[in-house]
């Protein structure tokens, strides 16, 4: 059949179908077409481009579809694809086409149990003193409180020391109680340089490549240090409570980000410290909180874990046990001990694994 016979035979078709309507005159009911969007561009509710994964399959950490969240920009390219007049966009192509932030999403946080906030302490320049040092300072009668620290058991004392190096001298140092098994000084890096030493950073009561070469003055006499001087490493306490409800245990490392606008900082390989003597803060040296624009009682956000490495536990004999004592160092953490190491370490007031 020619164009020209079917056009006639679709005008016959028409007319017999005009005749059969009934009186009202529609042989079928008129379709219906959903309103357009409205003038903000975003897909009605029945549009299945306006869902969200979350609203059908909810998700532990549920978050807007990736390929979804340009859905109103990309409708005229599908709709020209779906008539032939073009191409249809990459999957995920229009979500990808800009940086997650510019987005308007907050990165989501690696930690364990999630982010979430801590105070901060500015930690000062201070002493620990072994009780013998503390007589030889200050004479009998032990340290005296001044007011109690944040961290259990824990105060500054009322007794203060100078310290002398080879290139400087700084007064009133706080001494902070109770008398520990070794003298430890912790300053900070400009503290040192003031001082004109070197000492390493490194974690709280770990003296073994500690530097020397100050002087500590009291009123009522003066010691020399060969070793105790450290920069404390930024670390994390944490209660046991809160150890368990974020999922983080003694010797993890977070990352936590603090700071003023313009001066942000992240820091990375925070050592956790957790147990009963622990509260919850995230402790800084002076140089470190002036970096970051911070301050004692400012907040700090977790925002990312790692835990600690699997290690075989050390072997400590009886002979070690003298050993550490005699430096002032604690017992390794879960170490095992041999049962004379364990009684030697009980009868010199070393706690035990």
């Amino acid at each position: 059949m020619t164009n020209e016979e079917l056009d006639r035979l679709a005008d016959a078709i028409v007319r017999a179908l005009e005749k059969a309507a009934p009186a009202t005159g529609a042989w079928l009911p008129t379709p219906v077409r959903p309103e357009p969007p409205g003038p903000a561009g975003e897909p009605p509710a029945w549009a299945a481009a306006a869902q969200r994964l979350g609203d059908v399959a909810p998700i532990r950490h549920p978050e807007p579809s990736t390929h979804r969240d340009d859905i109103a920009a990309a409708t005229p390219d599908i709709r020209a694809a779906a008539a032939g007049q073009g191409t249809v966009p990459a999957r995920g192509s229009v979500a990808r086409s800009a940086p997650r932030a510019a987005r308007g999403h907050a990165p989501r946080s690696n930690a364990r149990g999630g982010a979430f906030q801590v105070s901060i302490g500015i930690s000062n320049r201070h002493v620990h003193l072994s009780a013998d040092d503390a007589t030889a300072l200050f004479g009998p009668g032990g340290l005296t409180t001044h007011r109690a620290l944040t961290q259990p058991g824990q105060f500054a004392a009322e007794q203060r020391v100078a310290v002398v190096g080879p290139s400087g001298r700084i007064e009133g140092i706080r001494v902070v109680g109770p008398a520990r098994g070794a003298t430890q000084l912790e300053i900070a890096m400009s503290d040192a340089a003031a001082l004109g030493v070197a000492p390493p950073v490194a974690n709280s009561g770990m003296l073994s490549t500690s530097a020397g070469g100050v002087t500590l003055e009291g009123p009522r006499g003066r010691i020399t240090l060969t070793r105790g001087v450290i920069v404390a490493a930024r670390h994390l306490h944490l209660s046991p409570a809160d150890a368990r409800r974020h999922h983080l245990a003694d010797g993890d490392t977070v990352a936590i980000r603090c700071g003023v606008a313009g001066r942000e900082t992240t820091w990375h390989g925070v050592l956790v410290r957790s147990g009963d003597g622990h509260a919850t803060e995230f402790h800084l040296d002076v140089d470190e909180g002036r970096a970051a624009g911070v301050t004692t009682g400012d907040i700090a956000t977790v925002v990312a874990h790692a835990p600690a490495r699997t290690r075989a536990r050390p072997l400590v004999t009886e002979h070690d046990v003298l050993r550490l004592a005699a430096r002032g160092e604690p017992l390794p953490p879960n170490a095992l001990l041999t049962p004379s190491a364990r009684d030697r370490a009980r009868a010199l007031g070393l706690a035990t694994p």
